[in-house]
């Protein structure tokens, strides 16, 4: 084993690899299987050079012991899981056995216990790994399970998302679901298997028509390891508030991919606009529409090539889960989970940020009491004063930016109104309507004012109503209606829920706590809601 024990890393997202599996596997085996769980975190390590691993183990004896030696081995950290206290978990060990546990705890970049108890231990932490790993690699024969806790319930839990109905309830880990990399292992009780050593990637199947459970596995990684090269471009502090820094690193990324966003929408915007000017007033249209449309296809395509409108809302909606978990973690709500209230439908491409909100919990706050935490902490009161402030501000930020769209539009309307009106009114005066509408051919002015006055009938108008359509287009990608609805409605829960913990501040009878709680599930929800209407109007080639 490594002499430098490995540190778990904060400043960024792990992708974390969670183990479990048979405990009676024969010592001559242990180098195969021991190769093969590294060639698994080999070639996570390639695919994800920005992004480090971490190791869940429960240390059992068999598989746990020997995955954590190879994880152990390659520098790569080791969060021992146990079950139930040391003091209790070192019964289940033979003299042999227990030397190499005491190396391994001891080895452990951190330890956690996830039952006070013997009673349900053993589920507890199968459902933890369940919980936290981004991959579960099994060290299984592919048979049935023996009990609860067992290499099989855990594989279970894990691509179904299913748990044993005696199961205890209070056990605070909820299983999720995600891919299995199984490990063909022998045992010493049935040591004849097909394929022994062979490792076979196996996928969830959330709906019977479903067969991409390969592509989102690999979206989902690809993600993680361009998040971490987005979160290294912004500067770390020089003392780490944890949950508080990387919320802020977060929005820091989130705010420079959002202004190339809107600089790429305006972009796609204004080559509408002049495209459709030209067809409007040159005698070129087509050479000019498939010149713009093919700008416009190029600026598409390079804003999809790096997924700038993608990452931008999915980093921003990371800052707001840890924003909220930070919130709940300094009042003192330590085992509420952001991620459990927090996109609970979305499995597919937006699965991976609650995902990423697990593990910033599991590194930061599982197993810590925060010892200051009170709905009266520095940080708790500026999460509900600084929100309340922001939902005030951007509902009358989004209905000024649709006021001030409308009165462009009725503007250019009503200039291209004025423009027909004048037209019409000089081509009367020179005796030349008749050759607008085709009655004759001698008008009193020269050809040249008629042809202008012809142009400025028709032209302003048309322009004003491709520059409607632009803004419609516009203000319908933003939902800026709906959305100056929503900071209104939130800015209301905020400013309630501020007035009321003033109040409890000052003396009067309440529950602090779940004011707090329930602020940011409806904080959560909200932001959901916003997230998958964005994902609902993506940004696309405008052709007026």
């Amino acid at each position: 084993m490594s002499s430098a024990r490995a540190e778990i890393l904060t400043d960024r997202l792990s992708i974390v690899v969670g183990v479990t599996g048979h405990r009676d596997i024969a010592a001559d085996d242990e180098r195969r299987l021991r190769e093969a769980f590294g060639r698994v975190l080999q070639e996570l390590s390639q695919s994800c050079p920005h992004t480090p691993l971490l190791v869940l183990s429960g240390l059992a004896a068999g598989a746990d012991s020997l995955a954590a030696q190879e994880a152990i081995a390659r520098n790569i950290p080791v969060l021992a899981c146990l079950p139930m206290p040391v003091e209790e978990y070192e019964k289940d060990f033979s003299a042999p056995e227990l030397v190499r546990f005491r190396a391994l705890l001891a080895a452990a970049a951190r330890v956690t216990v996830t039952s006070p108890t013997r009673e349900n231990g053993y589920t507890a932490v199968a459902r933890f790994i369940a919980q936290y790993s981004h991959l579960l690699v099994a060290f299984w024969d592919g048979q049935t399970s023996r009990g609860p806790g067992g290499t099989a319930d855990v594989v279970e839990m894990r691509l179904t998302g299913s748990t044993r109905t005696g199961d205890i309830e209070s056990i605070p880990y909820l299983p999720d679901i995600g891919p299995v990399d199984q490990i063909v292992t022998p045992r010493l009780s049935a040591p004849c298997q097909s394929e022994p050593f062979q490792v076979r990637r196996l996928y969830p199947h959330r709906y019977a028509q479903e067969h991409d459970g390969r592509q989102s596995f690999l979206r989902m990684l690809a993600a993680i390891d361009t998040y971490n090269a987005d979160l290294a471009r912004t500067s770390v502090p020089e003392r780490d508030l944890g949950l508080q820094t990387l919320m802020e690193r977060t929005d820091a990324a989130a705010n420079r991919l959002q202004k190339r966003t809107a600089a790429i929408q305006t972009s796609l915007l204004s080559v509408a606009f002049v495209v459709a000017g030209f067809q409007i007033i040159t005698q070129l249209p087509s050479i000019i529409k498939i010149f713009g449309l093919a700008v416009a296809f190029g600026i598409y395509w390079w804003a999809r090539k790096y997924d700038y409108e993608n990452r931008y809302q999915d980093y921003r909606a990371i800052a707001e889960g840890l924003r909220v978990q930070s919130a709940w973690y300094c009042a003192g709500l330590r085992h509420k989970l952001a991620d459990n209230a927090y996109l609970k439908m979305q499995e597919g491409e937006l699965q991976w940020i609650r995902m990423a909100l697990r593990f910033f919990y599991l590194a930061l706050c599982e197993s810590r009491a925060f010892a200051d935490a009170s709905h009266a902490h520095p940080v708790c009161e500026d999460w509900v004063q600084s929100q309340r402030r922001y939902y005030e501000r951007a509902g009358r930020r989004e209905s000024a930016v649709k006021a001030r769209l409308d009165r462009i539009t009725l503007v250019a309307v009503i200039v291209g109104l004025l423009c027909m009106a004048t037209s019409l009114a000089e081509l009367i005066r020179y005796n030349a309507l008749c050759v607008l509408v085709g009655t004759c051919h001698k008008p009193y002015a020269a050809p040249e004012n008629v042809a202008f006055l012809r142009e400025l009938f028709s032209v302003p108008l048309a322009m004003a109503a491709v520059l409607g359509a632009v803004i419609e287009h516009y203000v319908e990608k933003q939902n800026l209606v709906a959305n100056a609805r929503r900071y209104e409605r939130m800015y209301r829960v905020f400013d309630r829920a501020q007035a009321e913990l003033a109040r409890i501040g000052h003396g009067a009878q309440g529950n602090p706590e779940k004011i707090i709680y329930e602020l940011g599930h409806a904080a959560l929800i909200e932001h959901a809601e916003w997230l998958i209407m964005c994902r609902d109007r993506p940004m696309k080639v405008v052709v007026v």
